[in-house]
């Protein structure tokens, strides 16, 4: 009983040693075990595709005979194409990116009796364990999803447009290479031109602002065969989520929309005018950047001389006080390619109410009468009658010809200093005093002058 005992267990060890060293066995066909699926999968590869995948090699007991990983890149191919051996040409037939599949092959479809080199014995199963990266085709075209549209698109990109745009860049796979964002800066450019790559000039066209989309483009348009140098691997997809933040031609003019006009409305803005306004200043994509309402305070300003940005000069021209309206300037009308407290290359909207007007003085006066002037101007204004004028008597005068709208001074600065600064071109030789023969009118005098 205990020499059969023996006998048994001698017969079982021999039979798990023969199993442990038995050659593996033979395949028909390829094996697929899908070790990953992905939850998503927008495209399946087909015979004549081109993949870009990552793999390891090895035999059936495990032991690695190649990576691609070893070497850092991709394994880039056209499938279907007999470039591959024909059993991973089979295989890689309805993977998905992203998708994980190992992948056994016979060595009929494998390299045969053959081997290759030292590296694949004769007659060698395989094992190779493959992670799709990228799936292409020569027929494709961009692709464009737009998964943001703003209700009201009043204008779309068109060729040779100047556009501002947040992106992000990503491989088919998911892998970040660029972002605008990380950059808080946004990408400025124009489109259609060819200072994009060709799949960017093509997928923005007819973008609106505030719309978002996902571009995506198949190597030939983007980077090609030698991929960008450093991020972007050779034969790579790209794609790009894109939000499109301002929109503007160099043909561009200023656009004005009236928003609310009062009736009547006795007189329009002119050059030369004093104007009173409050404002909201924002970009094209609604980012508000600068508001009079907020400081409760007005703008003050003379419009038509180059006091404000020319857009706004010609877009305060011929307003009404109490009316409303929408002012649109492009870039090149307002803060140019560096911007000032705004982006650059920005288009600038402002909504404008104006609150006061006033008519402007001619070139070169800091007061004006609106009747006609004294014979006796230089004795009406010496009350203590010593054939000279001190300044008080002098400001006295002026200040009463205003109060009684005999004259106007010019609007927007302080009286005061500008009575001062006419008292002092009339004391010709700097005395304190003006005598009858320093004092003039303004008509008598230069034109660089701010006197009566």
């Amino acid at each position: 009983m205990i020499r059969l005992t023996v006998q048994m267990i001698l017969l079982a060890f021999l039979v798990t040693f023969v199993a442990c060293n038995a050659p593996p066995v033979p395949l028909d066909d390829i094996v697929i075990e899908k070790t990953f699926t992905p939850e998503r999968c927008d495209r399946r590869v087909k015979s004549g595709d081109f993949v870009r995948y990552h793999y390891i090699g090895m035999f059936p007991d495990g032991k690695k005979f190649d990576s691609s990983y070893d070497r850092s890149n991709t394994y880039n191919v056209f499938v279907g194409q007999k470039q591959l051996i024909a059993g991973m040409d089979k295989a890689l037939v309805g993977m998905c990116v992203n998708e994980r599949w190992m992948i056994k092959i016979p060595p009929q479809l494998a390299y045969g009796k053959d081997g290759y080199g030292d590296t694949i014995p004769p007659d060698s199963i395989l094992h190779f364990d493959v992670l799709m990266l990228d799936i292409w085709n020569t027929e494709d075209k961009v692709q464009i999803k737009t998964y943001h549209k703003p209700e009201s698109c009043g204008r779309t990109v068109q060729v040779s447009d100047y556009v501002r745009y947040h992106y992000n860049g990503t491989l088919l796979d998911g892998t970040l290479f660029d972002s605008s964002h990380t950059r808080m800066r946004t990408y400025d450019t124009y489109v259609g031109i060819g200072w994009l790559i060709a799949g960017m000039d093509q997928g923005l066209l007819g973008m609106c602002v505030g719309e978002k989309r996902i571009i995506t483009l198949p190597p030939f348009l983007g980077y090609g065969e030698n991929g960008d140098g450093s991020d972007i691997p050779a034969q790579a997809s790209l794609v790009f989520d894109v939000v499109l933040l301002d929109l503007h031609n160099p043909k561009d003019e200023i656009t004005v929309e009236v928003e609310s006009l009062p009736d009547p409305c006795p007189r329009k803005s002119e050059v030369g005018d004093f104007m009173r306004y409050h404002y909201n200043g924002s970009l094209l994509d609604g980012t508000l950047f600068d508001s009079s309402y907020s400081r409760n305070s007005t703008y003050d300003t003379y419009i038509g001389k180059g006091y404000v940005i020319a857009g706004m000069d010609q877009g305060l021209l011929g307003v009404c006080v109490g009316e409303r309206r929408r002012i649109v300037i492009p870039p090149h009308l307002a803060y140019g390619e560096e911007g000032t407290g705004v982006p650059g290359s920005a288009v600038l909207v402002f909504d404008v109410e104006l609150v006061d007007l006033e008519e402007g003085l001619p070139e070169g006066y800091m007061f004006v009468w609106n009747s006609d002037v004294s014979p006796n101007l230089f004795s009406e204004m010496d009350k203590n009658k010593d054939a000279q004028l001190d300044a008080t008597e002098f400001s006295d005068y002026i200040l009463q010809q205003v109060e009684e709208g005999k004259g106007r001074l010019a609007p927007g600065f302080d009286p005061q200093r500008i009575i001062e600064n006419m008292y002092d071109n009339q004391d010709r030789n700097k005395d304190g005093r003006i005598t009858e023969d320093e004092f003039k009118l303004k008509a008598d005098e230069a034109a660089t002058h701010d006197e009566l």
